[in-house]
């Protein structure tokens, strides 16, 4: 091997060194900032018993009460509290 082909190896895993770990981090710290889902959270959740439930769900600030089967989602009151949930 000559000299000049040693050195585009030795360049060549510098590169990669430097190019992979900051293309994890770069993917990475992108990943976080840009994640869907961060401000939706369920709240209570109660089984109706196969394929039915009763979530609520808040969001922005908001409370949701959804109706889920198999087949649906239906959003049965908005903005609800939990005093009512449970009557």
């Amino acid at each position: 091997m000559d000299s000049s082909m040693i050195w585009g190896l030795v360049r060549m895993v510098v590169a990669l060194v430097i190019i992979v770990p900051g293309a994890f981090f770069v993917t990475r710290w992108y990943g976080r900032k840009h994640t869907v889902g961060q401000d939706l959270r369920i709240k209570e959740a109660l089984s109706l018993g196969s394929s039915r439930a009763l979530y609520v769900v808040e969001w922005a600030d908001k409370r949701y009460l959804l109706g889920v089967t198999n087949q649906a989602i239906t959003l049965l009151d908005a903005e609800c509290d939990n005093e009512e949930v449970l009557e």
